[in-house]
């Protein structure tokens, strides 16, 4: 988990604590017929939406950005890349063999294989980039849930509420009730702005972020292999890589 990430939810938490503590969050908020058109609602629409494959991808990509470290640091790729072209000017392409499987998920490794195996600076180009956009596009997929969700949530939240008003005015013979209905009523719209712009919203621009980090990371590493194959020194690779550091 990043670091923003991190501050954020622990603000969350705070956030929450002091509504709690001031009253300004009360128990009212919490009650089933919100829970039940916000959540259940969105939960049925992403269903009928949503491909399952990309339903069950967005809960293990929650479960990476959560967990997982984030990805690697640019900066230090650049002196494993240099290494790995002083090796290959030693030993040859087979030096290649060599490449930490470990970097940008074996990334690294693949691109090497590919140069080893076809030495083919436009073929191994081709198809290294072709892995990294569809990589991102199947990553977009996932992103696109958590957009999509929070499309969803503030609608099923207006819902909510024009349900609870309709409950509302078929008891206006009972003033006393009528307060209350309406705190329920309104509670749905609550959920669904809150659960939209807290969870799915900010879930989305990370694995966006994550996205785009990720394929500078792989663009940079194919362009390192690419540099090996065409035979550069390292100070030439060094200097390719060093641009993607802006």
């Amino acid at each position: 988990m990043d670091l923003s990430t991190i501050v954020g939810v622990v603000a969350f938490a705070a956030l929450m604590f002091m509504g709690i503590t001031t009253r300004q969050l009360s128990s009212t908020l919490v009650n089933s017929h919100a829970v039940f058109v916000v959540l259940g609602g969105t939960f049925v629409a992403i269903l009928l939406n949503t491909p399952l494959r990309y339903l069950v991808k967005a809960v293990t990509e929650l479960k990476t950005m959560l967990f997982d470290e984030e990805n690697e640091d640019m900066v230090k790729l650049i002196p494993i890349m240099t290494e790995l072209t002083e090796q290959c000017r030693v030993k040859g392409l087979s030096a290649l063999k060599e490449a930490d499987p470990n970097i940008a998920k074996g990334f690294l490794s693949r691109a090497a294989m590919a140069a080893l195996e076809y030495n083919d600076y436009n073929f191994v180009k081709q198809v290294m980039e072709q892995e990294i956009n569809q990589a991102a596009d199947e990553a977009n997929e996932v992103a696109n849930v958590y957009r999509t969700m929070g499309i969803l949530m503030p609608m099923f939240g207006l819902l909510g509420t024009l349900l609870g008003i309709i409950a509302v005015l078929r008891d206006l013979a009972n003033p006393e009730s009528v307060g209350p209905a309406m705190a329920v009523a309104i509670t749905s719209a609550f959920y669904g702005i809150f659960m939209a712009n807290m969870v799915c919203v900010p879930i989305a621009g990370k694995i966006r972020a994550r996205i785009w980090m990720t394929v500078r990371i792989k663009s940079m590493i194919l362009d390192g292999v690419l540099e090996i194959m065409k035979g550069s020194i390292p100070i030439v690779v060094e200097r390719r890589l060093r641009s993607y550091l802006g």
